[in-house]
């Protein structure tokens, strides 16, 4: 059989078009839905999917541009990333230490919306009847053909619940991974909330699903969050799996299996203790995190960013072999100086061209070790001063990789925004390992990524170094190691606020992170890793207007 293809183009949330299925030419055998009615449906559907997918880099102005203008909240606020100056005043808020009360709104408003639509993706799917039909035969296992117990024909599907079953699973994936973020930015560590409540005590977010998407919901606990991430996410993956040998994924900007395992293993290390390791459910949440890991680096789809491409690859290309999730941003979908690129690169007209630079903190980048490449990442300022510590050599334009000329720089803005990094699964699975106490195994993750980040402008004595650097790694400096790889490997992509509050009151020197003085705002300033400072506040408005409220009171 034909393998059926799904391509969710980049498109504007609110100018939908449609494309067509490659199915093979023949009505459909049975099913639920006869043809006329299941056109009907895929259509909403696809349009349907086609503007969460768009909601990912949706812009509503120069600094709130999709997911990549949160990474920058976060990663400002964090201080991993320093503002040096603030001319026209985007992410100031954040660089000022504000952004908990500044973007609160925003990430509300923005999550809530994308929930709305999934949730509606989801009722669709409910009343086609594709999931009571897989309770009742499973998936199928002989192209379109589902066996009982004993071997027999039990039911052939069509090829339209075939595709409703796949944007069943995306949708799934999707709200998980909502819901995980809501459950990061405005909920503590979890090691914060049980100092003073259970999960089960700890209100934080309505819950909204396909079921109860029109009634007003009060605060959930913490453990129905965490309950209602898990959940869909295996769900999401079974159906994935269930489904591998009928489709094929086109564009990595539609989720898939893989990336299903990554978020929900990264929740997993998010809702993990690691102040009460012995206990069993702790125990569990890492194991499974390393397993997810495990399970999409057995896959053998993505890479590691070779040693060669280091300094060379610009992060830029959706198509690089260690992303995983990302968007292939077209002349259609490109939002000029409200991107990434449009904020950070100073090789595309940009505001970090004209002044407003954001770099990396500058403690930071002296903390890195001279065996590691990745410093070359950042530009030393000895060949060009205005622009010191930008990341011109991680973060840059593929039509300008090297001037700042006036002439020269990219004025398309089309270089790819990245959701999710291979490489963030070897961190994970890094970690997990070193609570787990398998030390040996935590090691081998961390090297695969540190094998190759080498220092090639002096590859000789950077091998000796890092010969005497990686032997050296044991339990006593592990997590330190790992928590360094963290904000070194993934900077710029969203998890310094995170590993800060997770990890740094262990591997910061007193619990507390000191700014660089290149920072335009509170330079020098100390930062205690408490994550309640770094909670974001659920907007005011939400109380006001959600009667259900009332029954948190």
């Amino acid at each position: 059989m034909k393998k059926i293809s799904y391509i969710l183009a980049c498109v504007a949330i609110l100018n939908l078009a449609s494309c067509s299925e490659s199915f093979r030419d023949r009505e459909p055998i049975g099913g639920m839905v006869t043809a006329e009615q299941y056109a009907k449906l895929a259509n909403k559907l696809e349009m349907s999917l086609r503007g969460i997918y768009s909601m990912l880099y949706n812009y509503s102005g120069h600094d709130s541009f999709g997911e990549r203008s949160i990474d920058m909240y976060t990663d400002i606020f964090s201080g991993d990333m320093a503002l040096t100056n603030y001319n026209y005043g985007w992410f100031y808020s954040d660089e000022q230490g504000m952004s908990v009360s500044a973007r609160s709104g925003y990430l509300w408003i923005y999550y809530y919306t994308m929930l709305r639509n999934i949730n509606l993706v989801l009722e669709q799917v409910n009343n086609s009847g594709a999931i009571q039909t897989v309770a009742k035969y499973g998936y199928p296992t002989d192209g379109l053909k589902a066996f009982d117990g004993d071997g027999k024909l039990a039911y052939t599907y069509t090829e339209s619940e075939i595709v409703i079953l796949d944007a069943y699973a995306q949708a799934l994936t999707l709200r998980g991974y909502v819901y995980d973020q809501l459950a990061t930015l405005f909920a503590p560590t979890v090691k914060d909330v049980v100092s003073a409540y259970t999960l089960e005590e700890y209100l934080v977010l309505p819950v909204y699903t396909e079921t109860n998407l029109n009634e007003s919901q009060p605060l959930s606990s913490l453990a129905a969050v965490f309950d209602r991430i898990q959940e869909d996410l295996e769900n999401a993956i079974a159906c994935f799996d269930g489904l591998a040998h009928l489709t094929v994924r086109e564009s990595k900007l539609s989720v898939d299996g893989s990336v299903a395992r990554a978020i929900l293993a990264y929740n997993y290390l998010n809702r993990a203790n690691p102040s009460r390791l012995s206990s069993q459910v702790n125990t569990n949440a890492y194991r499974s995190a390393v397993k997810l890991c495990q399970e999409v680096m057995d896959s053998n789809e993505y890479s590691l960013l070779p040693q060669g491409e280091l300094t060379t690859n610009g992060f830029n290309d959706v198509n690089t072999k260690c992303w995983m999730w990302g968007e292939n941003v077209t002349i259609e979908t490109a939002s000029g100086l409200g991107s990434f690129f449009g904020q950070v690169d100073i090789h595309s007209y940009s505001y970090a061209w004209a002044g407003d630079t954001k770099v990396i903190d500058e403690n930071l980048f002296k903390s890195i070790y001279t065996w590691d490449g990745r410093a070359n990442w950042f530009n030393d300022g000895k060949s060009n001063p205005s622009f010191i510590l930008c990341p011109d050599k991680k973060f840059f334009s593929a039509k300008s990789p090297v001037s700042t000329a006036a002439d020269d720089i990219d004025r398309e803005w089309l270089s790819d925004n990245i959701f999710l990094r291979y490489e963030s699964l070897y961190l994970i699975a890094a970690e997990a390992s070193y609570r787990l106490g398998e030390f040996d195994a935590a090691k081998d993750y961390l090297t695969a990524i540190t094998d190759l980040r080498l220092n090639d402008l002096d590859m000789h004595a950077a091998q000796a170094e890092y010969a005497l650097y990686k032997s050296g790694l044991d339990q006593s400096n592990l997590l330190k190691e790992i928590y360094y790889n963290w904000r070194i490997e993934m900077w710029g992509e969203g998890y310094a606020l995170q590993t800060f509050r997770r990890l740094g009151g262990e591997c910061e020197e007193n619990g507390e992170k000191i700014r660089g003085g290149n920072h335009c705002s509170e330079a020098g300033s100390k930062k205690q890793a408490n994550s309640a400072s770094y909670t974001y506040q659920m907007p005011s408005s939400e109380t006001i207007y959600n009667p259900a409220m009332r029954d948190n009171d």
